[in-house]
This record gives structure tokens, sequence and C-alpha cells, in this order.
């Protein structure tokens, strides 16, 4: 009787577990569209990377979830694409796909009405599906009313949020261009108007940042702006006038600048933006040496305080020299390998050194330890549960073929 007994509650139990989440079709994307049409739902498709750490937490945090998968497999027939192989090559060309992850809301024919980049709560992700019924909140819809004319600025606030949500950031920037000079000071500091500043973004100097410096206090006691919201806009302007200064003026004039910005603003993570600025300054001059001794010997300083974090420092310098072409001719190379080779067993379970060092081989043509590189690459991807994607597949391939 006991085993019957526990036959039935595994019984009871498993169509519960089954039903849970967003159940995912295991086919083409062209069955999809077909099944979708019979069914006369949506389609989703979750376009995903294997190297994307915010598409496992989606896939792990909000799609098992009993809600989303209530909602989404009522009205949609869903499908995950890896867009790095098969027929996600293909459809990331079609559908334009440039971040990670990206979430496709199509009609049964395959075309998008509504697109998004991700989110962090379920809540979000389902609001983000509602809006594929909905065509007075769809892309499309909002970029048809702002070509009109409307100039509201609770529909501005509506467009721009819309258009980061789908990873636009170049209309981004027209709109801004287009709309924060026409805004009055008082609309600045209204939900609406700041929520277009904020997206769009501002000048260094210009009239709506003197305006914010010189009024933070108001900016930073309102409930929906708050000083983590001032200071990003802020903190942006600075950030992109200083490159401009960095790639096209002189070491002086760049200092200056730096310490004139910082009148206005000091980020808390100001040295490592200072780095950048400096390491932008010697790109553009050309002075490769100069560059990589700048850039190792911040690394180096970070490492002495703490070695795992440092890593990412001396691999972002040392893959730079390995696929950017302005680095083709720079003489850098070796020094780069005895950088990484030297500081590769801080952390062994770390892919990137790996994967950076077989790609530096692969540019110095050392066949045998580029694919020992690639080799415990897949290795230690594959005992974390990653099967090699077509970039790393391709890479090896690049390798073997020297």
């Amino acid at each position: 009787m006991k085993k019957i007994a526990t036959v039935l509650v595994l019984l009871l139990v498993i169509p519960k577990l089954s039903a849970q989440g967003i159940s995912f079709e295991h086919s083409t994307f062209k069955e999809v569209l077909a099944k979708a049409k019979a069914e006369k739902k949506l389609v989703f498709m979750d376009c995903f990377t294997t190297w994307c750490g915010p598409c496992k937490m989606m896939a792990k945090e909000i799609f098992p979830q009993q809600n989303v998968g209530d909602y989404m497999n009522a009205n949609f027939v869903s499908i995950k694409m890896d867009m790095e192989k098969g027929e996600g090559i293909e459809l990331t060309k079609t559908y334009e796909v440039s971040a990670y992850p990206t979430l496709l809301f199509m009609d049964a024919d395959g075309k998008v009405v509504h697109r998004a980049t991700g989110a962090e709560k379920a809540e979000d992700f389902i609001e983000q599906a509602k809006i594929a019924f909905d065509p007075t909140k769809q892309l499309d819809y909002l970029n048809k009313q702002y070509e009109s004319g409307n100039r509201d600025l609770a529909f501005l606030a509506q467009y721009v949020k819309s258009l980061y949500t789908a990873y636009k950031p170049d209309l981004i920037e027209k709109v801004g261009k287009e709309v924060i000079p026409t805004m009055k000071p008082d609309q600045y500091l209204t939900e609406n108007g700041f929520t277009v500043i904020a997206h769009a973004g501002v000048e260094y100097k210009s009239k709506v940042y003197n305006y914010l410096i010189k009024n933070k206090k108001a900016f930073i006691d309102k409930s929906y702006i708050g000083k983590e919201s001032y200071d990003y806009v802020i903190g942006a302007a600075v950030s992109n006038y200083l490159v401009g200064i960095a790639t096209k003026k002189t070491l002086p004039e760049l200092d200056k600048a730096i310490a004139e910005t910082e009148k206005d603003f000091v980020s808390p993570q100001q040295s490592q933006y200072k780095t950048y600025y400096y390491s932008q300054y010697y790109l553009a001059q050309k002075q490769y040496d100069k560059w990589f001794d700048f850039n190792k010997k911040e690394a180096d300083q970070a490492f002495a305080k703490n070695q795992k974090e440092a890593l990412g420092s001396y691999i972002n310098t040392a893959y730079s020299i390995a696929v950017n072409p302005d680095f083709e001719k720079a003489g850098l190379d070796d020094k780069a390998i005895a950088m990484i080779e030297n500081i590769k067993d801080v952390d062994p379970e770390s892919l990137a050194v790996n994967y950076c060092l077989a790609s530096l081989y692969l540019k110095t043509r050392n066949k045998a330890k580029g694919l020992e590189n690639i080799d415990t690459y897949i290795k230690k991807a594959s005992a974390k549960g990653d099967e090699p994607n077509e970039r790393v597949l391709a890479l090896k391939t690049k390798i073997e073929s020297l």
C-alpha cells in the first residue's frame, strides 16, 4: 500500500510541475510560426547566447515562474533561440539582434510587434509581453506619433523608454537633440521631463547641464529622481565630454579638463574612469607602447589590492591587442602573452584567460599553444554545463588551420 500511495502522489505532482513556467517549443522557427497561426497566438522568441549572463538569469529566475507560464502559454507559442548557432545565425541578421537577451514578440507571419532587451522581474516581463497586444504602446505606433509631430511630454517620456527597451540608442539620441533644446526649465524637474533627459542625455556645459548643476538639491529631493539618477545624467555628460577631449586634444588639455569637471562631479569609480580617459588619449595618438605600459601599471596596482578583480583589466588590455586591427603592427603581442601567462593561475576557473590566450596565440600563429588554450576553455565551459558556441568553435577552427 505504501508503494502504491507513493506512485499516486507522484502522478498528482508531475502534471503540476510540468505546467509551471513557459513551455518552449523544441522545433524550427518556421514550425513555430505555423503552430502560432493554427492556434491563433503570437510568437515569443527568447534570443540568447551561451555567454550572456542576463540570459541565464532570465532562463533560471523568470521563465520558470508559474504566473509567467500561465500568461505566456495562453497567448504565445514560445521558442528559445541561440543566436550564434544553427538558424539563429541567420535570424540574428533578419531581426537585427545586437544585444542580449533580446525578447521578440511577433505575429504568426514573423513580423515583430514588440521587442525588449531583458527584464529583471517577472512582472516586468509580463508587462512587456502585454504590449504585443496593445498597438498604442508598440514602437511602430509610437514612431509614427513622433514623426507626425506629437511633442506631449508624457508621450515623449513613454517614447524614449520604449526606444531604450528596444535598444535603439541612435533614435534616442535623435529625439534628445530635437526635443530637449525646446524644453523649458520648469519641465526639467517634472517626472516626464527628467525621464526624457535621463534617457537621451545632455551635453557638458549645455543649458540643461548648467541648470542641473545649479539646482542639484531640487532634483535629488524629487522622489522620482533621487541622487542615483541625477548622478547618472551628470556623470554621462562628463564622461562623453572627457572622451572627446582625450581623443582630440593634448595631454595637458585632458589634465585640465578632468580637473575642471571634478568641480561638478566626482564618480565613486573616478580612478577607473581616469584610467579610461588616459588610455583613450594614448590610443588616439597611436602611442601603443605607452598605452600598454599605462594600462599594465594600472592593472598591477589593482592586482596588489585584489588579484581576482584585477584579472579583467589585464584581459581587456591583452584581448584588445589580439583582435583590434589598430594593434596589428604595434609589436605588443609578446608583451600581452607574457602578461596573461604570468597571472593566469590566479583564477584557475577563469574562461576569459584561456579565450584571450587562444586569441593571442592565433595572432602569433602558435598553433600548439592556441589549441591548448581553446581546448582548455571548452573543457572548463563543458564542466559548467555550457557547450561551445559558434564564436568559440570558429576560433578553434582558425587555430587548427594554422
